[in-house]
């Protein structure tokens, strides 16, 4: 069944051939046993299908299809009407039956969509919460035995971010931690992972990176920061350890505590400043 899941959800091709042979499946059955046995309701298998891992162009032209492969398929079997028009009538009923369906599982699927990223995302900065961060881990983690390709994993603690709580109040505190993570945001490649692990603390994961792309990072990074005023507005800076693996330990927290590590040492050697080195 997952497996089903996953073709459904991943492969276009695959899942709109298996709408359209369910559908002419469908209308053979229909057409064999008659109009004497009600059949329409299982035309909602392929019109789910489309309503919930495609697109509503889709969904509208799987309805479409699916009430005139009925209609075809009452017609064909010499169903008997008092009038022309009741027939029409009928395919119309289970257009409108099929669209409301269709209807409620795209609602359905977009705010089940909503709930899911609201649980993956820090409400705070936007960024990923540890629950995503981890999610992404393992899909790298795979990626990296496959590929081979090199990960920096980076670690990031603001310095002298508890005075600005202490003196100015937790709502500049907060204004802090959103634009440092707009700073992230644009100091980062569209393809690398950021999260926020929990107050003051951020992670980045760099993808096919080594120590010279882990310095160019490093060095982009901070002078974003410098450009943003944060330090000259709140007198706040950071220290980062950034961990280059030739292919990503498979427990997160590994990879994390080791980063994590070379970020201590890094604020050991006076703060604001990056620690960068292989594993």
């Amino acid at each position: 069944m997952n497996i089903l899941e996953k073709v459904l959800s991943t492969h276009t091709f695959a899942r709109r051939i298996a709408i359209f042979l369910s559908i002419i499946i469908l209308g053979w059955i229909d057409l064999a046993t008659g109009f004497e046995y009600a059949f329409s309701v299982f035309y909602l298998v392929p019109v789910s299908i489309a309503a919930w891992y495609d697109s509503v162009k889709s969904s509208v032209a799987t309805i479409i299809i699916s009430g005139l492969t009925w209609l075809y398929a009452d017609f064909s079997a010499g169903h008997y009407y008092s009038t022309p028009f009741a027939p029409f009538w009928n395919g119309c009923v289970r257009l409108g039956f099929f669209s409301i369906v269709a209807l409620l599982l795209i609602k359905v699927r977009k705010n089940l969509a909503a709930l899911t990223m609201m649980a993956m995302q820090d409400t705070l900065t936007s960024l990923n919460n540890v629950r995503a961060f981890n999610f992404e881990y393992q899909l790298l983690h795979k990626i990296s035995l496959r590929k081979g390709m090199q990960f920096a994993v980076g670690m990031i603690d603001l310095d002298g971010f508890k005075a600005v709580n202490d003196q100015l109040g937790h709502s500049a505190g907060d204004d802090v931690l959103v634009k440092f993570a707009q700073v992230l945001k644009q100091s980062s490649r569209s393809s690398d992972i950021l999260a926020r692990m929990g107050g003051d603390e951020f992670v980045v994961i760099l993808l096919d990176t080594d120590q010279a792309g882990a310095e160019e990072y490093s060095r982009k990074l901070r002078e974003m920061f410098f450009n943003s005023g944060l330090k000259q507005e709140y007198g706040i800076d950071f220290s980062m350890g950034i961990r280059i693996f030739n292919s990503l330990p498979k427990d997160c927290e590994d990879a994390t505590h080791q980063a994590d590590q070379l970020m201590y040492q890094a604020k050991a050697l006076g703060k604001s400043q990056t620690t960068i080195c292989f594993a």
